[in-house]
C-alpha cells in the first residue's frame, strides 16, 4: 500500500496526497536524487478522432428516438447496482464507440469486469476510447498495456507522470518536482455509447462506488443520459481526448510482451478477481426498478483542457453561481468536501437575506475519506449557521442503523459522495464537481444543469432516508457560541443532542490539527 494513503484509497484527492507528502519530503528529496527526473514521452502526439454516432436502427440510436426533437431525457440511479448494469447494458449495446472518462478505474472486481466487458465490444467491431487519469495507476501498467493491445482498443492517460510507473515512491518524488502540474487533475467522469446515451455523475469506476467494498463505500449518484445533451457531452469527451494531456499508455510504459502476450497478461490479471464471488452486488434492496426517462432541457457546463495547464476559466462554477442568484425559495447542496470560498459564502448569504432556505449536507469529520477538508470546514461552520443556513452531516453509525442504506454497507464505513445541487424545487444541477477549492481552481470539472419538477422531486425523495435518519443537523446551541449535533427528532425531548462533534481518536486528530496548519486551504 501506497505510504500516503489511507485505508480508502480510492476517494483520496491530489490534496490529500500533498498533505501527506509534506511528511515524507526529505526521503523524496533523497530519492529524487538518486531516480532522477523523468519527463514525458516526446514525438508527434496520436492522430485526433471524433465521437461516433451509431446508425439509426442500432438499439441505443433507437433509445434516443424516443427523445422528443431538440429535447433530452434522464433517469436517476442512486442506488449501485442500478449504476453499475446499466453501465454494463450501454457496453453490450454499444455498436460504433464507447468513450469513456474517469478520475479513477480501480484494479479491483468493478474495474476488472467493466474493462472485459469492453474488451469484448471492441471483439465485436467496437472502438473504444478509455480516458483514465494517471494519478491512480501505479502497479497497473501490466493491466493497462494488456488492455490497450486488443484491436479496437485506445487507451490514454491524462496528465500522466513520467517516471514511477510502478511505484508510489518515486511518483510521490516527481509530484514534488513538478507540483504545479500534475497537482492539476481530470475529475470528470463520463461514460457515452454510440454517441446516443451517457452517463454523468459522481462515480468511480472502483468498488467503493458501487457498494463492493469492504471497508467503506461512498454514497453515489449519476444520471442515464439521451437526447440532445449526448452530442454536446461527446463534444467535451473529444476535447480532452485530443488534448496535448492524454497520452496513449505505450507511449509511458513498456513490459516487453509482445501483442498476445499483453493479451493473455491481461486476461490472467482481470480474470482472477472479475471471476470471484465479489462480482455479486451486495445491494439487498436491489437496484431501482424499471423507470421511464424523463424529458427536460438541461446545459453542460464544463472545463476545458487548458485548466490543466492553468490556462482558461472555470466554466462549472457559473451555473452554481447562477443558480444561487436566481433562487427564490429553497437551495439544497448535497456535496461530500465542502469549503466554501468568501465569495461562494456570501452568495449563500445574499440568498438568506433573500429569504431563501439554504440546506447544506456533506461528511462529517470522523466519517470523510478527505479529513483535511473537514477541519478546514469546521472552521467556517460557525459563520454559516450564524448566516442562517443548514447543515447537516452524514454519520456512518446512523446510516447502519436508521436507513436501508445502511443494509448495503454491511461492516464498512458509510460515506457521501454525490455531487448535486437543487434549487427552488424544479432545477437539479449534477456533475462531478465538489463545492472546495480544488474543484474550482485545479481539477477540471463536468456539470449538468437540469429544469425538470419531476425529475428533481424524484431525486429528493430517493435522498430523503439519507438527508433525515442517517446524518447529525449541526445547530447553534442555545448560548449562541456554541455547536451542537442534534439527531432523532429535531427538539423534542427524544432528539439525540450531542456538544462534542463526533471525530476520530485523539491521535488522529493531533495529525488532522498539524497538517491543517501546513496545507494551504487552496490545495483542499
Amino acid at each position: 500500500m501506497h505510504p500516503l494513503h489511507r485505508r480508502q484509497r480510492p476517494g483520496d484527492s491530489p490534496a490529500t496526497v500533498a498533505g501527506r507528502l509534506l511528511a515524507i519530503t526529505l526521503v523524496g528529496l533523497l530519492v529524487a536524487a538518486l531516480a532522477g527526473c523523468g519527463n514525458l514521452p516526446p514525438g508527434p502526439p496520436p492522430p485526433p478522432s471524433q465521437f461516433l454516432t451509431a446508425p439509426v436502427d442500432a438499439p441505443l440510436s433507437q433509445l434516443a428516438a424516443t427523445v422528443p426533437a431538440g429535447r433530452s431525457a434522464f433517469r436517476a440511479m442512486l442506488y449501485s447496482a442500478d449504476a453499475l448494469q446499466t453501465r454494463l447494458d450501454l457496453i453490450g449495446q454499444a455498436r460504433s464507440g464507447i468513450d469513456i472518462q474517469t478520475y479513477l478505474l480501480g484494479d479491483d472486481a468493478t474495474g476488472h469486469q467493466l474493462m472485459r466487458a469492453l474488451r469484448d465490444a471492441a471483439a465485436r467491431g467496437v472502438r473504444v476510447r478509455l480516458l483514465v487519469d494517471d494519478l491512480y495507476t501505479a502497479g497497473m501498467s501490466d493491466l493497462l498495456l494488456g488492455l490497450a493491445a486488443y484491436p479496437g482498443m485506445e487507451l490514454r492517460l491524462y496528465n500522466p507522470f513520467p517516471a514511477g510507473r510502478d511505484s508510489w515512491l518515486l511518483r510521490s518524488v516527481r509530484l514534488l518536482g513538478d507540483f504545479s502540474r500534475l497537482n492539476r487533475r481530470m475529475h470528470n467522469k463520463l461514460f457515452i455509447a454510440d454517441g446516443r446515451a451517457a452517463v454523468v455523475g459522481g462515480r468511480n469506476l472502483a468498488d467503493a462506488y458501487f457498494m463492493r467494498s469492504d471497508e467503506g463505500n461512498f454514497i453515489d449518484f449519476d444520471l442515464l443520459c439521451t437526447g440532445v445533451v449526448v452530442p454536446e457531452l461527446a463534444v467535451h469527451f473529444d476535447a480532452f481526448w485530443n488534448s496535448s494531456f492524454a497520452v496513449p499508455v505505450q507511449a509511458l510504459a513498456d513490459n516487453g510482451l509482445d501483442t498476445a502476450a499483453r493479451q493473455t497478461s491481461f486476461d490472467r490479471l482481470s480474470s482472477a478477481i472479475a471471476d470471484g464471488p465479489a462480482q455479486a452486488p451486495r445491494l439487498p434492496i436491489g437496484p431501482m426498478g424499471p423507470t421511464a426517462l424523463m424529458v427536460a432541457d438541461a446545459r453542460v457546463f464544463f472545463d476545458t483542457p487548458e485548466k490543466t495547464a492553468g490556462q482558461g476559466g472555470q466554466p462549472f462554477v457559473l451555473p452554481v453561481a447562477s443558480l444561487l442568484n436566481d433562487a427564490h425559495e429553497r437551495v439544497v447542496i448535497v456535496s461530500p468536501y465542502f469549503l466554501p470560498s468568501e465569495a461562494g459564502l456570501d452568495r449563500m448569504r445574499a440568498a438568506r437575506e433573500r429569504g431563501v432556505t439554504v440546506q447544506v449536507v456533506t461528511n462529517s469529520l470522523v466519517d470523510s475519506d478527505e479529513p483535511l477538508v473537514s477541519v478546514a470546514y469546521g472552521r467556517r461552520r460557525m459563520a454559516l449557521l450564524q448566516s442562517g443556513i443548514r447543515l447537516f452531516e452524514l454519520s456512518s453509525e446512523r446510516l447502519h442503523q436508521r436507513t436501508p442504506v445502511g443494509q448495503s454497507l454491511g461492516t464498512s464505513v458509510g460515506r457521501l459522495h454525490a455531487k448535486l445541487g437543487f434549487i427552488d424545487d424544479h432545477l437539479m444541477l449534477v456533475g462531478s464537481m465538489n463545492l472546495d477549492p480544488r474543484s474550482a481552481t485545479q481539477n477540471t470539472e463536468l456539470a449538468l444543469v437540469i429544469d425538470s419538477p419531476e425529475l428533481t422531486r424524484q431525486v429528493l425523495d430517493q435522498l430523503a432516508p439519507t438527508r433525515s435518519s442517517g446524518v447529525y443537523e449541526v445547530r447553534l446551541a442555545d448560548d449562541g457560541q456554541s455547536v451542537e449535533w442534534v439527531a432523532g427528532g429535531g427538539a423534542d425531548s427524544d432528539a439525540e443532542h450531542l456538544r462534542d462533534e463526533p471525530a476520530p481518536p485523539w491521535w488522529q486528530r493531533f495529525k488532522l490539527w498539524l497538517l491543517s496548519h501546513l496545507v494551504p486551504d487552496d490545495l483542499l
